[in-house]
């Protein structure tokens, strides 16, 4: 007999939605270079043309801004890279330094370290608090005169816990001022920018970046509905960028290689049905959430929800049993038919 499965892991990866599925399978079906000055390659490119918008919409943006990748892991590692390029370029002599939060996805937190390990910036690492916060006031006091980049990411992806962007962006954007206003003999000012891995927001929060300050904020389909293997980098004007990788001048010379346009259009078809139902998603998802944290009350009490009283997305319940660690719970549901994480999807391989 089947088994029925309860998949409780959206935080993961989202099941994909009819309508990505349907632009993805079209898309396959098309041949051509979406490079190509050909009606096949331009009808390509008039596909990627039109999810480019669709996540734009979603995100309040312009197009333009819209820099398609791999994934978020990429678009972040891409972020880091390429403001660090851009400032060292126009700042010889100067060491930038990264102001960080400590509960950073690995793929910002570690790409940090690793261009400190290469000598191209000094890394200051923010931690959050207790409730599981990166506080403003934190972030304010690691920022130095060399700081160029702030990195804290919109909700933890493992605790579900909801940073402060918007204040954070307001005093990136106040260090910014100051030290246009301080500048002396018509030197150029050190620029600073604010990182923003949205990746665990985008669901069911309100993230427009422009509104929050953020300067570059990294996105991931496959966690709203969308195809598993595509991203996107959103790049606001006047952010200073250089691509870290060689290559064909892709995405405005953004980011190199050949689009994989049967992803994007799923991405962009995701980024509509989300745009259309985000407001009934998210009441969908504090519905659930709260008859979970009922139910366990009832049967489990001895369970424990962690920074139960931290601002968090309704999509993340993040638990402590007595006396089992989490890769047990997460085996023992799984044999019982229930999908669930013990931690961060992307860390999974690598936990000991």
């Amino acid at each position: 007999m089947t088994q029925v499965r309860t998949y409780l892991d959206d935080a993961a990866s989202t099941p994909l939605c009819p309508e990505a599925r349907e632009a993805m399978f079209r898309v396959s079906a098309m041949t051509g270079n979406p490079t190509s000055m050909h009606a096949q390659g331009r009808a390509l490119r008039a596909e990627i043309d039109t999810a480019r918008a669709a996540v734009a919409a979603l995100l309040g943006v312009q197009e333009e801004e819209v820099v398609f990748t791999s994934g978020a892991s990429e678009a972040d590692g891409l972020a880091v890279r390429g403001v660090l390029r851009a400032v060292r370029a126009a700042h010889l002599g100067v060491l930038p330094r990264v102001a960080v939060s400590g509960i950073e996805h690995a793929a910002v937190l570690a790409t940090v370290h690793a261009a400190e390990a290469d000598g191209q910036c000094v890394a200051d690492v923010v931690d959050a608090g207790k409730d599981g916060v990166v506080s403003v006031d934190a972030v304010r006091a690691a920022i130095t005169p060399e700081t160029v980049l702030v990195a804290v990411m919109w909700v933890n992806n493992v605790i579900g816990t909801v940073q402060p962007v918007r204040d954070i962006g307001a005093a990136v954007k106040a260090e910014r001022v100051r030290r246009v206003a301080s500048v002396e003999n018509g030197k150029k000012p050190l620029p600073i920018v604010f990182l923003c891995d949205a990746v665990q927001a985008l669901r069911t929060e309100d993230a427009f970046p422009h509104e929050a300050g953020i300067d570059l904020m990294a996105i991931s389909s496959h966690k709203i509905y969308g195809p598993r293997g595509m991203g996107a980098l959103i790049i606001a004007p006047g952010t200073p960028y250089a691509s870290p990788l060689g290559g064909g001048g892709h995405e405005g010379g953004r980011r190199h290689g050949t689009e994989n346009v049967e992803a994007i259009a799923g991405f962009g078809a995701a980024a509509r049905v989300l745009r259309e139902r985000h407001a009934a998603d998210r009441a969908h998802a504090v519905a659930l959430r709260d008859a979970l944290i009922a139910g366990l009350a009832a049967r489990i009490p001895e369970a424990t929800l962690v920074c139960a009283d931290s601002p968090r997305v309704p999509g993340t319940v993040f638990l402590r049993f007595p006396r089992m660690n989490g890769d047990e719970v997460a085996l023992r549901l799984d044999a019982a038919g229930i999908a669930v994480s013990a931690g961060s999807a992307c860390d999974a391989g690598t936990r000991k």
